[in-house]
């Protein structure tokens, strides 16, 4: 018998605004991993530009943004994706 030791594993996809966004797209590419203003696609295929990290006692203006890309929403369900949200 095999055991599928990875079938627990789920891909991960991370809720950002990207810069002059007025609403949070589901991208895989971990924000963390890439620089700021350099651009990443969505599950929605528009690409988010990456924002300059939020200066350390700030609160990053994008927190308050809660609406989500529908179409995002709908292919992570689909997907069964681990959803973060992420903030600079």
């Amino acid at each position: 018998m095999v055991t599928d030791v990875f079938h627990d594993e789920r891909q991960d996809v991370f809720w950002i605004v990207g810069v002059g966004a007025d609403r949070r797209h589901a991208t895989t590419m971990r924000p963390g991993a890439v620089y700021s203003g350099q651009w990443v696609p969505s599950l929605c295929d528009v690409w988010l530009k990456i924002p300059s990290a939020t200066p350390g006692g700030r609160e990053p203006k994008s927190r308050a943004i809660t609406d989500r890309c529908e179409d995002c929403a709908r292919k992570t369900a689909e997907g069964d994706f681990a959803s973060t949200i992420w903030d600079f």
